[in-house]
C-alpha cells in the first residue's frame, strides 16, 4: 500500500505533464508583410501611425499587437474579429456599423467609448471604457447587455 501512495505523485505529474503538452501553444510569430492584405488595409486605414510590434498566427487567427497598446485579431482571410484598446483608451470608429456609436452616444454620452469590439455570427459584443458590456445584433441594432 505505501508503494500505491509513492507512485501517486509520480503518476499526478505525469498527467500534468501530459496535460500542458497538448495544451501547447501553437502561435507562430510572422513578418507583418505576411498578414493578408485587407488586414493591413485596416491598420493602415484605422492605425495610420501605429507600428506593429508583434504579430503572431495560429491555424486560424492572426494576433497583431501595435506601439500604442491596441490589440487586433484578424480571421484567417485577414477580417477583423476582434480590437482592443488598453484599459482608459478606446478603439476608432468607422469599421463597424455607426448604428453601434449612435445609441452609445445617446444612452451612455462621453463616457461611453468602447474600449473593446469583437465580431461573430450573431452580431457585434461591445464593452465600454466604463466597463459596461452591450450586445448588438449584425446590424449594429442594440439587443440588450451582456451578464
Amino acid at each position: 500500500m505505501k508503494r500505491l501512495f509513492k507512485f501517486i505523485p509520480v503518476l499526478f505529474a505525469g498527467v500534468i505533464a501530459l496535460t500542458l503538452m497538448s495544451c501547447s501553444d501553437d502561435d507562430k510569430d510572422i513578418n507583418p508583410t505576411d498578414l493578408p492584405s485587407n488586414a493591413k488595409a485596416f491598420i493602415a486605414t484605422y492605425y495610420p501611425s501605429a507600428k506593429i510590434v508583434k504579430t503572431t498566427k495560429d491555424k486560424n487567427e492572426y494576433d497583431v499587437i501595435l506601439n500604442n497598446g491596441h490589440t487586433i485579431d484578424f480571421n484567417k482571410d485577414g477580417e477583423w474579429i476582434d480590437v482592443d484598446a488598453p484599459v482608459g483608451q478606446t478603439v476608432p470608429t468607422g469599421f463597424y456599423p455607426a448604428s453601434i456609436d449612435t445609441y452609445i452616444s445617446s444612452n451612455f454620452g462621453t463616457s461611453g467609448g468602447i474600449n473593446e469590439i469583437s465580431v461573430n455570427a450573431r452580431g457585434f459584443e461591445v464593452d465600454l471604457v466604463s466597463g459596461v458590456e452591450l450586445i448588438f445584433d449584425q446590424t449594429g441594432t442594440f439587443v440588450g447587455l451582456d451578464n
